[in-house]
């Protein structure tokens, strides 16, 4: 679980937290993930409260502070239950570039296309949660590693 992670003695891991914002429940549901990473010795970096979307936000600042956020985390977290585009993106970059990458899907019957499918294939059990008490255990694991 540790590969690529990097921490000084007073720094917090980080972690790129990318999920899904349509709703109120989902929001909610955000929350609660970041208040648990938080209690965990997390740094949870929302973008969404970075650089908050809406219709007057420019797509391409954005994507670039997305990039950004996701290659100086330490690890990405991303929450597949009904994923976006933004999300999924997200995950794909993470991906691409060998982020340490932890998945919570609490619903595996919701199908998620052919790539994001493979990619939770391949991650290692130890990386996928589909409950907060699985999440915390994976996330007391990293902080032990390391």
């Amino acid at each position: 679980m540790n590969k690529n992670l990097r921490k000084s003695k007073n720094k917090k891991y980080r972690v790129f937290f990318n999920a899904p914002l349509s709703s109120l429940a989902e929001r909610l549901f955000n929350e609660e993930l970041k208040r648990v990473l938080e209690e965990e010795g997390f740094e949870c970096i929302m973008p969404q409260e970075i650089l908050p979307p809406g219709p007057n936000t420019d797509p391409i600042k954005i994507l670039r502070n997305n990039q950004h956020l996701i290659e100086s985390s330490d690890i990405v977290l991303s929450v597949l239950d009904k994923p976006g585009e933004g999300v999924i993106f997200e995950l794909g970059v993470a991906f691409a570039i060998g982020k340490p990458i932890v998945i919570f899907r609490s619903d595996e019957q919701d199908y998620l296309g052919k790539v994001v499918e493979g990619i939770y294939e391949l991650m290692p059990e130890d990386r996928k949660a589909g409950n907060l008490q699985e999440l915390k255990k994976i996330i007391r694991k990293c902080l032990k590693t390391n």
